[in-house]
């Protein structure tokens, strides 16, 4: 039992820091201008010293070059985002960025790739594996359809989306006390992608497994994923990351809501209208905008208050 406790414990370690950097204390001479330096880098051209005669690795790399995966690892952020998400993005966020792939680029590369697994080994599931089991959904067939082939858009609005409501209820956290909109842009863009990997380390089950039973496993590992990458990133414990969360998601869900119905045409007649008052009807898509603006708004404006009384003592310590 010993041992065990102790892998955790080097694990956890690693997962707050996993890199060493080693500054080269040798003398080298650049071979791209000449110059005699001591470091890792030439100090006028930039040039790495390890930059030598042309081999394998070097073919490697300019293969990689071409899809943009040869700067920064590509593999190397997956798998830091997947072990330790929380810290991952908290070092992006923090400057660490020469460690991780560009977020936005990687969360297009991902979802491209999956898109196509799909297209080519399951052309009738719809997007990330989104079904319209119900006769209901067909009021937006047009989203439906557009998600489809668009899916890594949709992604990426649904992050812009969450990073007003992730900054109203994370902003006075033990960790990123000033945590702003533009970091949280580049948490929910690494998030997405994590969110895709995931769907992506799954599509082997999709051969042997429901899909009702796999939509549930990947909500289950993207909700864990999301609980225990926050409580990295921020530093709550499990209560105070869950409850802040369940503000955010119903919060996405209200103003994703609003944006389908408006940008989307509704599967409906157009005189379909819903009664809201005796003898006042309004029409359904003014209806939906309506109803759930004010939601997206009234659960904004809780949670906004909720937190401000559970962070009272942190904001009055910000104010000496």
């Amino acid at each position: 039992m010993e041992p065990l406790k102790e892998k955790i414990r080097r694990f956890k370690q690693w997962q707050q820091d996993p890199v060493t950097f080693i500054n080269s204390k040798e003398e080298h001479r650049c071979n791209c201008c000449g110059t005699t330096f001591t470091g890792n880098y030439c100090p006028c051209c930039s040039q790495n010293a390890d930059f030598g005669n042309i081999g394998w690795h070097s073919v490697r790399q300019s293969v990689m070059d071409i899809w943009g995966l040869g700067t920064r690892s590509f593999l190397f952020s997956l798998w830091q985002l997947l072990l330790r998400p929380g810290y991952f993005i908290s070092d992006y966020i923090s400057g660490k960025r020469q460690l991780s792939f560009p977020p936005v680029k990687m969360l297009f590369i991902l979802a491209v790739a999956y898109a196509l697994i799909i297209h080519w080994l399951f052309p009738d599931l719809k997007g990330l594996g989104v079904a319209m089991v119900d006769e209901s959904f067909q009021i937006f067939k047009s989203f439906y359809d557009w998600y489809e082939t668009h899916f890594s858009w949709v992604l990426l609005i649904l992050s812009v989306i969450a990073i007003v409501p992730t900054w109203i209820m994370f902003r006075y956290s033990p960790r990123h006390t000033r945590h702003t909109l533009p970091e949280g842009f580049f948490v929910q863009v690494l998030y997405a992608a994590l969110q895709v990997t995931v769907c992506l380390l799954l599509v082997p089950c999709w051969f042997f497994l429901k899909q009702s039973t796999i939509l549930i496993i990947t909500s289950l590992i993207v909700m864990i994923y999301y609980i225990v990458g926050y409580m990295q990133l921020f530093g709550y414990g499990f209560w105070s990351t869950l409850w802040r969360q369940v503000f955010i998601f119903i919060s996405i869900i209200c103003f994703g809501t609003v944006l389908m119905v408006l940008c989307f045409d509704m599967n409906v007649p157009p005189d379909t209208v819903i009664p809201v008052s005796p003898g006042y009807y309004m029409p359904i898509k003014t209806y939906l905008v309506v109803f759930y603006g004010i939601a997206s708004v009234l659960v904004l404006a809780i949670g906004y208050i909720v937190n401000l009384i559970a962070t009272r003592k942190v904001r009055k310590q910000l104010k000496r």
